[in-house]
């Protein structure tokens, strides 16, 4: 069967820098790959998915019957099919190159399939390409605006969400030990010939130095702007390249916005070392004014804002002692209502 070779996925953020990786590690005569699949994210995850909530129809006080297709099939007759689908699609992409060892598979949604993935390839190794978030929501909000419409956040906050929400899930992989390797976008742009080397020993097939900066000097984002180089048949849209470069927020990116992005991820940014606390401010009263705007723009976001700061202020104890009295005083109105709707006397 196909699904007995070697697979690698490469998994990260949209507008990482994932496609360029793709079309280098792909370059790699023993390694074939093909545009974005979405086996798991648009298939196998969603019916895995579904096949869950059958069972939990079976487990809810329903009753024990089987419901839909759990009563035709068993778990392991449903996850053949799902290997016996997967045999005939990555088939289909050996044929194009047929002398190869190892299929590579990338799309930004399987990063949050992981897990699943393992599910169905437990040999599977994945490559996590990380970038600065807020250089990927500077290109998400570029991308909304033009190709990329459809799916691209418009909102900064939101980009930053999907950054964050996006990373975490593709660290999960982090619990295959040696089958997962982060890299990031920022050291591929300075050293990407050594990390070409990495990981195609990672992956376990043959490559000198040379190989390894041959490729990446065939692969320069000017080239693959140009010339569509290595990603001719990945059907990329007009406009799916942009600068290919480290630190353009710091020229894209307004105060209002920057706070926004470090309110929202920016503990995962300080985390990977990309920011400090104090990265989304220029002028020290920035500090107070950008969340105070920010609030009063958002009732929402200012009712949040001051119960969590209460709930600080009180303290846990506190906290806990009103949760105890709000849940007693309901009991209590719970317990009257019978004599109100009535609208008679108790002793009655």
């Amino acid at each position: 069967m196909i699904l007995e070779k070697q697979f690698l996925f490469i998994i990260g953020a949209p507008r990482s820098g994932t496609t360029w990786l793709q079309a280098m590690v792909g370059a790699h005569p023993s390694i074939c790959t093909t545009d974005e699949l979405k086996i798991f994210d648009f298939f196998t995850g969603p019916w895995a998915k579904s096949w869950e909530n059958l069972l939990k129809l079976q487990k809810d006080g329903r009753g024990a019957r089987r419901h839909g297709l759990t009563g035709v099939w068993s778990e392991d007759e449903f996850r053949q099919f799902l290997t016996e689908f997967l045999d005939r699609v990555y088939s289909r992409i050996l044929e194009r190159k047929p002398e190869a060892t190892v299929i590579l598979d990338k799309t930004p949604g399987y990063s949050d399939y992981v897990e699943h993935i393992n599910w169905l390839v437990p040999q599977a190794k994945f490559i996590h390409l990380i970038r600065d978030g807020r250089d990927v929501v500077v290109s998400l909000q570029a991308a909304s605006q033009g190709w990329g419409k459809m799916w691209a956040p418009k909102k900064v906050e939101t980009a930053a969400h999907l950054w964050k929400s996006t990373l975490l899930g593709a660290r999960k992989g982090q619990q295959y030990g040696d089958r997962y390797l982060e890299i990031r976008y920022e050291d591929l742009l300075t050293n990407g010939a050594p990390i070409l080397s990495s990981i195609f020993d990672f992956v376990g097939v043959p490559a000198t130095a040379a190989d390894a900066a041959a490729i990446f000097e065939s692969h320069q984002f000017q080239k693959m702007k140009q010339n569509a180089a290595g990603v001719q048949n990945f059907g990329l849209p007009e406009g799916f390249f942009r600068k290919g470069q480290a630190g353009d927020w710091q020229n894209s990116l307004k105060p209002r916005q920057r706070y926004s992005i470090h309110e929202t991820a920016g503990d995962l940014l300080n985390e990977l070392g990309y920011a400090q606390d104090s990265w989304w401010f220029e002028h020290w009263h920035q500090r107070y004014t950008l969340p105070l705007i920010a609030n009063l723009q958002s009732p929402k976001r200012m009712k949040a804002k001051t119960l969590d700061a209460i709930r600080r202020a009180l303290g846990p104890v506190w906290i806990e002692r009103l949760r105890t009295a709000r849940t007693r005083l309901r009991s209590r109105q719970m317990g009257s209502e019978p004599y109100k709707a009535g609208g008679r006397a108790a002793t009655q």
